[in-house]
């Protein structure tokens, strides 16, 4: 009946999240278990690819064009036109008010190929422009257009990637490629319009913007998304209401309303930092043409290399002077390159500048979090983000002021002195801003030792954090029921203990720190097991929304469902820590469950398990579709990623129903005994019942 073979081979294991159910995420798994979920989306979701790379490809050509273009403008009308190319962001975050309503009301793929697309041409028109030797307000223009059209990507890309995905691990790992794609995109693209710059004219150097953008478009065609939902769109009315009511929420909050104002500064400081680099570059260090881009690219080197750093920070008690030493680094840096006026010093005072520009921005993000009220995270955090687009547009036209009375040097150092000043004389806030969001650090704690969330950036964990609301539940209560559609979201338990029953046999309890239910807020089906208290419980419960939301930035509200037909890979021990008899077994001990796995193939019609059989397997479909059958009723259809036979395992008793396969299935199987074994290494009551297990198995041996 069973068709068993001893192949390895690699296979996709298909998940398709139209099922839902409370899958249970464990401790916090072990360093190396991340990076291999980051190289496994990599390597395996192709549509995750695809997304990735245009957006690295799109975040090159931008910087290409904005630093040949800046580079440019110097000979041309000097350190003001300079500083009007850095304007370009000014634009673009007021068009961002509008741009942003596309990801509610077109296909967010076509948006992203679009956007590329529009950027191709417009750049092309810069490079013909400036070949053709027209005035300078013509490419000046082109470039702002370009920023502004830019706007609708992030957006879009935010809402098109829950639906690309198939776990919410692996959407983790999506967000964090796309972290990552930015911040190397404008590290290699600063550095590459540098040198192109330097060694050719500067229509052909433009042009490289234009094959990014077009390789960009060519890359997100070949995407196939869902089609989104029926939406009006939020719009202009609805954006600008949403920043009223940031503004009303910090308008009596005296810390949340000082973190805006630093995160603001700092956004300020990058900009005129943009338009000073380039005279700066030219002017004081010798470092000619391409100088400017070496020194973002140090810049950049910095930002990635504290990325580390910005992991260190979580569950740290006083995030606001980390934002403080953060704001330090950023102006140190520029003030020491205009004392040093020399070349090689200023490309390692960059580096620093680049770290002190990435802290200061996730640890102002992460206290936000922290000071906020949970129905006052999103509009707050869209109001900060519009204003550092502002300040920094705005900032870039204080540079020629800044140059044109007190020269390229002096202008430096006073930057970097008036940052210094500010930041101390801001001490007893940052101070103040600690001691209030110390309340959340233990809660921070508690959530990154959970295995979904031990990807996330700080800032993304405490905004995750900031939206957990408690509950309290007393002993005996079902938390939620087996067979029951609810759409309370997911659960982190902070006192108190529960077990986890499914067809009333317990197969897994948990403690604090442990977490339930986050497919139901993916999902439209109902819940596959029943979580019952033991003990009188305190949990923190999440929702739908606010997960999606803090877990996939802050361009936009995310909301809905992963979703999508596609197929994609999955690595084994990730799918078997989501199985309810597996929660908090380590990701080593997993992947050696994994490793000592049989996958094999099922014929259309097979019964894979039939009622009444002793049978001491237990299985994960990975590919095709099966049915339970208890007596002559269909229960449950399975789909791929889902379990079954855990209580056969666990209790040693009969099958308690048949499970059909309805197409050619591929499963993969894990033996009794290894599954026991794994449990029994846990502790607590489902570990003893395993260890029995056991002993009756070899019991049985001995007397046969």
């Amino acid at each position: 009946m069973k068709a068993r073979a001893g192949s390895r081979a690699r296979y996709n294991i298909v998940t398709n999240l139209k099922q839902r159910g409370p899958i249970l995420v464990g401790r916090m798994p072990h360093r190396d278990s991340v990076d291999i979920g980051l190289a496994h989306t990599a390597r395996s979701n192709v549509a995750v690819k695809r997304v990735v790379g245009g957006f690295a490809a799109l975040t090159l050509g931008e910087w290409v064009l904005g630093t040949t273009v800046a580079i440019h403008a110097y000979p041309v009308g000097g350190a003001l036109l300079v500083g009007l190319v850095g304007f370009r962001f000014f634009p673009a975050a007021v068009a961002g008010l509008v741009t942003a309503q596309f990801a509610d009301t077109h296909r967010r793929e076509r948006v992203l190929t679009a956007t590329a697309t529009i950027r191709a041409l417009t750049s092309g028109l810069v490079a013909a422009s400036l070949a053709l030797n027209l005035p300078f307000a013509i490419p000046l223009l082109l470039v702002w257009f370009d920023a502004a059209a830019g706007s609708a990507y992030r957006p879009a890309q935010a809402t098109l990637l829950p639906t690309l995905v198939h776990t919410p691990t692996e959407f983790t790992s999506a967000t964090a490629l796309a972290s990552h794609a930015k911040s190397s995109g404008q590290m290699f693209g600063a550095l590459a319009g540098g040198l192109l710059v330097a060694g050719l004219p500067i229509a052909i150097a433009v042009s490289a913007a234009t094959v990014l953008y077009a390789a960009s478009a060519l890359t997100t065609a070949r995407i196939r998304a869902p089609a989104p939902p029926a939406s009006p769109g939020v719009g202009l009315r609805g954006r600008l209401l949403r920043m009223r009511d940031g503004m009303v929420a910090i308008s009596g909050d005296r810390e949340a309303k000082e973190i805006v104002a630093y995160a603001c500064m700092r956004s300020a400081v990058r900009g005129v930092w943009i338009s000073l680099g380039v005279v700066a570059a030219l002017k004081l260090l010798g470092l000619g043409n391409a100088g400017f881009g070496i020194l973002m690219a140090a810049a950049g080197a910095g930002a990635v290399a504290a990325i580390p750093l910005s992991v260190l920070l979580v569950g740290r008690r006083r995030l606001a002077r980390w934002m403080a030493a953060g704001l330090l680094m950023c102006g140190a840096p520029i003030a020491a390159i205009g004392a040093a006026a020399a070349g090689i010093p200023a490309v390692a005072f960059m580096v620093g500048w680049g770290m002190g520009m990435a802290v200061s921005d996730v640890a102002a993000q992460a206290v936000l979090n922290r000071v906020v009220s949970p129905r006052s995270v999103a509009p707050v955090t869209g109001l900060m983000e519009s204003g550092k687009l502002l300040f920094e547009g705005g900032a870039c036209l204080l540079a020629p002021a800044l140059v044109s009375t007190l020269g390229i040097r002096d202008a430096l150092v006073v930057v970097g002195v008036v940052v210094a000043l500010v930041v101390a004389g801001g001490a007893r806030a940052f101070t103040r801003i600690d001691a209030r969001a110390v309340g959340r650090v233990d809660v921070s704690h508690l959530l990154a030792s959970v295995r979904l969330f031990h990807r996330l950036r700080v800032d993304l964990l405490e905004g995750v954090v900031a939206q957990l609301t408690p509950l309290a539940v007393a002993a005996g209560q079902d938390v939620v029921t087996q067979g029951v559609d609810d759409h309370r979201g997911w659960y982190l338990v902070d006192q108190g203990r529960l077990e986890v029953l499914i067809d009333g046999f317990v197969v897994n309890e948990l403690g604090r720190g442990d977490g339930f239910g986050e497919l139901a807020l993916l999902r439209d089906r109902p819940r596959s097991a029943t979580v019952r208290t033991i003990t009188e419980v305190k949990l923190l419960a999440l929702e739908r929304d606010a997960f999606l939301t803090a877990v996939g930035g802050a361009d936009v509200p995310l909301s809905g469902s992963f979703d999508t037909a596609d197929v994609r890979g999955e690595d084994h021990a990730e799918l078997l820590a989501r199985t309810p008899l597996l929660q908090g077994i380590g990701y080593r001990a997993l992947a050696e469950l994994a490793r000592g796995a049989v996958v094999h193939e099922v014929a259309s019609g097979t019964q894979i398990v039939t009622a009444g059989e002793i049978d001491d397997d237990y299985h994960v479909l990975l590919d095709g579709r099966a049915t339970v059958i208890v007596g002559d009723e269909r229960r449950t259809q399975l789909l791929p990623g889902d379990g079954f036979g855990e209580i056969a395992v666990l209790h040693r008793v009969p099958r308690s129903a048949t499970v059909l396969a309805e197409e050619n299935c591929t499963l993969m199987t894990v033996s009794g005994d290894d599954l026991r074994a794994a449990v029994s290494t846990r502790g607590g009551r489902v570990a003893r019942m395993a260890a029995a297990a056991i002993a009756d198995a070899s019991a049985d041996a001995t007397g046969a």
